[in-house]
């Protein structure tokens, strides 16, 4: 185990400069030392973990202790500083036992674990899509910074932890590139600001964090907790009662004239997604938190046809305009969100149900947060997991969204209507449609194609027909069509790609 320590530390000091060698050192440690804990510490009584933590920490002194070689030096000195209190008497012991004997010891070794924090700067988006929390260690010969990356539109979770240049070059690569306010904060407030959000990303099912943070949030979390100041901990964010949030919608509505009928409720899911999804607020304007409503959030909890889904676009763009009215926010920043709502307008068509049984045109159904998504639930009935990713290389950006809802929605409409072995075909054909063919998107609603796709597989594999289980107006029934309307739809693909039997 400690062979493997050694290796593990060795490769990460080799990849990074000489100067920061004693950050990296203690970071390796300790995220090597928290995986141990995982692996190795039973799941019983503390005093149980504790034992077992003890034991083996002196053993591994033992060994240490009687080693003379510089590297095991090197991991000594480093479990000294970041094991924790169950383990570390007889490290320091270890330690200490040699540092008496062993032969010139390098400057950096000593530095390992000593750092100490001198001040703290917070950077937001001006967008509020997120926040960096840089704590400054203003050390003489290794200064650096450890950036802490939080992700609002993700529920305020840490996505990224990374080590930084000294803190005056950070400030400089901010002011360049504009778009951020900074505000210096207490050490203490950026340990709360921060172990906050690390709380938040541990209770995030799969969070998709950077492998930086794998890497340093051990190094993180020990300085944090040793910091001589209490963190404080953020204010509670202040929750919008259903009467703000309709309040919020009229002032639009008697703000923005000629809107469609469908504004008030539109704008309604705006605001709930943003205050009940994301951090930052009702007014928040921002391109990524378009994606996430049109491309992601709306079409996976609203059930409606192209009445309803043709009037959103409009509304949400005459809300970002509001929004950024209201807060002041720059021209070019209300117009990057403005401009984000027609890049993922097809993902709506894509959702848009054809002639809906038992509604009205107009009309749309809400599956609450109380219920699966749709998506999720015609996965659990058809055994499918999660759709593969399309490749969007080389594809513009009105092509890359086109192609991100229409491939999986076409994987997931041929697993759940003929069964899990047509999916990945599905998915193809939809891909090279975008690909080979994007002129021909243009000759049916894009959430024909899909549909299309589901028929065409099914007769060219014979699903269809005499003895078959599907007839052609069960299946177009099946997928909320006309057997007219996915036989052209159909034929429009085998006339112009050239598909494998």
């Amino acid at each position: 185990m400690l062979e493997t320590l050694l290796e593990t530390l060795s490769l990460d000091l080799a990849a990074v400069p000489a100067a920061l060698h004693p950050v990296i050192a203690e970071a390796s440690v300790a995220r090597s030392a928290s995986m141990l804990a995982d692996q190795l510490w039973p799941a019983g009584r503390p005093d149980e973990i504790g034992e077992v933590e003890r034991f083996f920490w002196a053993d591994a002194a033992r060994v240490l202790a009687e080693r003379r070689d510089p590297e095991s030096f090197v991991l000594l000195t480093s479990l000294a500083r970041t094991v924790g209190p169950a383990g570390r008497l007889p490290l320091q012991r270890a330690h200490i036992s040699r540092l008496r004997t062993q032969d010139a010891v390098p400057e950096w070794v000593t530095r390992i674990a000593g750092f100490r924090l001198t001040s703290a700067i917070v950077s937001e988006d001006i967008t509020g899509d997120g926040l960096s929390v840089v704590l400054d260690y203003d050390d003489e010969q290794h200064p650096h910074t450890v950036v802490v990356f939080i992700d609002n539109n993700l529920g305020a979770i840490v996505k990224d932890v990374f080590v930084g240049p000294p803190v005056d070059r950070v400030l400089e690569a901010y002011q360049r590139g504009g778009r951020v306010t900074i505000r210096t904060v207490r050490p203490s407030t950026a340990a709360g600001i921060i172990l906050q959000a690390l709380g938040e990303t541990r209770d995030y099912d799969d969070p998709p964090v950077s492998e930086d943070f794998e890497f340093f949030t051990g190094l993180l979390v020990n300085r944090l907790t040793q910091l001589p100041e209490r963190p404080i901990r953020p204010p509670v964010r202040p929750l919008l009662s259903p009467r703000q949030r309709d309040q919020l919608v009229e002032e639009f509505l008697e703000s923005t004239p000629a809107l469609p009928d469908d504004a008030a409720d539109i704008v309604r899911l705006w605001i709930d997604h943003a205050v009940d999804h994301t951090v930052g607020g009702t007014l928040r304007v921002s391109a990524v938190l378009v994606e996430l409503f049109l491309a992601h959030w709306l079409p996976r909890k609203v059930l409606a046809d192209s009445t309803y889904f043709d009037a959103v676009p409009v509304v949400v763009k005459a809300w970002l305009r509001f929004a950024g009215d209201r807060t002041q926010l720059p021209l070019d920043a209300i117009d990057e969100a403005v401009d984000a709502v027609d890049v993922w307008q097809p993902a709506l068509e894509a959702a848009a149900m054809i002639d809906p049984v038992g509604s009205k045109p107009g009309e749309r159904v809400f599956l609450d947060d109380t219920t699966n998504d749709l998506e999720d639930a015609y996965r659990a009935l058809a055994g499918l997991g999660s759709p593969p990713q399309p490749d969007l290389r080389g594809l513009d950006n009105s092509q890359a969204a086109t192609l991100s809802v229409l491939a999986p929605h076409a994987w997931l409409m041929a697993g759940e209507t003929l069964g899990t072995a047509y999916a990945p075909d599905a998915f193809d054909i939809a891909e090279r449609l975008v690909r080979d063919a994007p002129d021909l998107l243009a000759k049916a609603r894009l959430s024909t194609w899909p549909r299309a796709i589901v028929w065409l597989l099914a007769h060219r594999h014979r699903l269809v027909g005499p003895g078959e289980t599907l007839t052609p107006y069960a299946l177009a029934t099946d997928l909320s069509s006309s057997p007219a309307t996915l036989r052209k739809t159909a034929k429009l693909l085998t006339d112009t790609l050239i598909l494998p039997l």
